[in-house]
């Protein structure tokens, strides 16, 4: 698919930020599975957008939240910046189905993968950035995208954040807590991941997602279960 069959227009009028290099957009809507060239698919650029989605998040909690706890706002922005709501903010903007994937995925219905969307999201902002180097306006695109995230309240909320909690058990203690992945099968679109947390270098826990994140959050769940036990 070249630029001119990319919708550019339909795509800006959404995400509300107009392309100078209208590449960088097709390159943000492009699937692996349709270009595995680094430079025409939308996988660097998500890596770029999933640390600048972190920072705008994290910024933005400490401008609503000033007096809370570190740990609190790190399971807040652990809850805003994993896959679901990264998907739903897709399927409101309704941009799933401009998405490039190759022939075969097409069958599989890729672009409803949780997975998938998420990433979308954050190559899109990548993208931005890439686009004008402005930092503003990638946040611009994700505080308008993420609205609905942004409550005020970091104090409780989502899931526990288990490695927040180890982590500071860990410190606590002087100790060191490593992730490690020990495994990934599954189709590049629908992966699953096996992660040991070791602490001083010994295996306490093992936790299986769809994602690192999620893997990680499980082994810390049971690490932490570990230490309970043997305080009790």
């Amino acid at each position: 698919m070249s630029v001119k069959q990319l919708d550019t227009n339909a795509i800006e009028k959404t995400i509300g930020y107009v392309f100078k290099n209208k590449a960088l957009l097709q390159r943000a809507f492009t699937h692996s599975s349709a270009s595995k060239k680094g430079t025409q698919n939308y996988e660097s650029l998500e890596f770029l957008g999933d640390s600048i989605l972190d920072f705008i998040v994290a910024k933005r909690l400490m401008i609503e939240n000033p007096e809370a706890h570190e740990g609190a706002l790190t399971q807040r922005r652990s809850e805003i910046v994993s896959q679901e709501p990264l998907e739903k903010a897709v399927e409101k903007l309704d941009i799933a189905k401009y998405l490039i994937v190759g022939k075969g995925e097409k069958n599989e219905n890729i672009t409803n993968h949780t997975k998938v969307k998420s990433n979308l999201f954050e190559a899109v902002v990548g993208a931005i950035y890439m686009d004008c180097g402005d930092v503003e306006k990638a946040e611009e695109f994700i505080l308008f995208a993420l609205k609905d995230s942004f409550s005020g309240n970091a104090k409780h909320g989502g899931e526990k954040d288990y490695k927040s909690e180890l982590n500071e058990y860990t410190t606590r203690h002087k100790l060191t807590a490593q992730y490690v992945t020990v495994e990934q099968s599954g189709a590049a679109h629908d992966p699953t991941f096996v992660v040991d947390v070791k602490i001083d270098g010994v295996a306490c826990g093992r936790g299986v997602g769809k994602s690192k994140k999620h893997a990680e959050q499980e082994a810390a769940k049971i690490a932490l279960k570990h230490i309970e036990g043997g305080h009790s």
